[in-house]
C-alpha cells in the first residue's frame, strides 16, 4: 500500500475522540483503499465518493467499509490483523452488500492481503481457516468490468432513446408470449444487457436488436435478433453473422423464420467480436472490442 493510504486513514482516524473507533476507522479506510487498488490494477471502475469511507457522518456513525462497484453493487471490505484468526463483521452489513473480502492489514510491513472472499454471510464472526480464497471474487470483478465495458459501448454508438423507444414497442407487442428477446427488469450483476437500433441496407430499414447476459460462470449469453421495421418478411438475401475480429465466422446458433432472423451464441469473458448484417454488397457491422 502507497504512503498516501495510510495519510488518508490516518486523517480520517483523527477525527475521531474515541480511541477504538479512531482505531476502527484507520483500518476500515485501509480495506477499502486496498480492495480499491484491486480493482484498478483490473481496471475495474469503483466509486470511492459513494462509499462509507468518502462521507463523514457515515465514518462516524457506522462500522461499514464498502466500496462501491459500478453495475455491481457495494462490496464490504473487512480488515483483520496479522495472526488473527477470526474476522468481525457487523450485522449492520449483512444486507445490500454483493460480497465481504477479507484484508489482512499490516501496519508495521505497510502492506495489505486480500485474504478471502465470500458473497452471503449471517454470523458476526467469520472464523479465516473456513474463509474460501479470492477466486470467486475475480471472477465477479472481471463480470462487472466486462458489464462496464458493454455499458459504454451501448452508450457510446446506441442510442438510448430510440433503444427504449423500440423495445416498449416490441414488448407490447409479444407482451403475452414467451418471446426470448424482450428486455427485463432485472437489475442484477447477471442481469442481460439489452439494445435495439435501427439499420438501413438496400433502402430498407430494418431493427437490429442485442442481448448480452453475463452468467457468474465466466460467460456471456449473446441474442442478435434483425427484423423488418414493418413487420415484413425478411428477404431471402439477408445474412446475419457473428465473427471474430480477424473476420473468422464464429459458430453460432441460428433460426430464420419469416419476420426475424436471430443468432445464439456463448461468449467467454473478454472475448472480442462483430455482429455482421448483410444484404446483398452492403452491410451493417457493430465490433465489441474488449481491450
Amino acid at each position: 500500500m502507497s504512503g498516501a493510504d495510510f495519510k488518508l486513514a490516518q486523517k480520517f482516524s483523527c477525527e475521531q475522540k474515541d480511541a477504538d473507533k479512531s482505531k476502527q476507522v484507520f483500518l476500515n479506510t485501509l480495506a477499502v483503499l486496498a480492495v480499491n487498488f484491486y480493482c484498478q490494477c483490473l481496471k475495474v471502475e469503483t466509486n470511492l465518493e459513494e462509499s462509507t469511507i468518502g462521507h463523514y457522518n457515515r465514518r462516524i456513525l457506522m462500522d461499514s467499509a464498502d466500496l462501491k462497484i459500478d453495475v455491481l453493487g457495494k462490496l464490504e471490505c473487512r480488515p483483520v490483523l496479522p495472526n488473527e484468526n477470526i474476522c468481525y463483521v457487523p450485522s449492520e452489513v449483512w444486507s445490500d452488500r454483493v460480497g465481504y473480502v477479507v484484508v489482512e492489514i499490516d501496519e508495521e510491513a505497510k502492506k495489505a492481503i486480500l485474504f478471502g472472499f465470500v458473497e452471503q454471510i449471517e454470523t458476526n464472526e467469520l472464523p479465516l481457516a473456513q474463509l474460501p480464497d479470492i477466486d470467486n471474487l475475480l471472477d465477479l470483478l472481471l463480470l462487472a468490468k466486462n458489464k462496464q465495458f458493454l455499458e459504454r459501448i451501448f452508450a457510446k454508438n446506441w442510442d438510448n432513446n430510440i433503444s427504449k423507444r423500440i423495445l416498449d414497442a416490441k414488448q407490447q407487442k409479444f407482451f403475452c408470449l414467451n418471446d426470448p428477446a424482450l428486455p427485463t427488469i432485472d437489475k442484477s450483476i447477471t442481469s442481460p444487457l439489452y439494445k435495439a437500433k435501427y439499420i438501413t441496407l438496400k433502402r430498407r430499414t430494418f431493427i437490429l436488436f442485442v442481448r448480452i447476459t453475463p452468467t457468474k460462470e465466466g460467460k456471456f449469453q449473446l441474442l442478435v435478433e434483425v427484423e423488418s421495421d414493418r413487420g415484413e418478411k425478411i428477404p431471402s438475401d439477408l445474412n446475419l453473422k457473428l465473427l471474430s475480429l480477424s473476420d473468422q465466422t464464429l459458430n453460432a446458433s441460428q433460426t430464420k423464420r419469416g419476420n426475424y432472423i436471430s443468432l445464439n451464441y456463448n461468449l467467454q469473458l473478454g472475448e472480442s467480436f462483430q455482429i455482421q448484417v448483410k444484404r446483398a454488397d452492403e452491410s451493417h457491422t457493430e465490433q465489441f472490442s474488449f481491450d
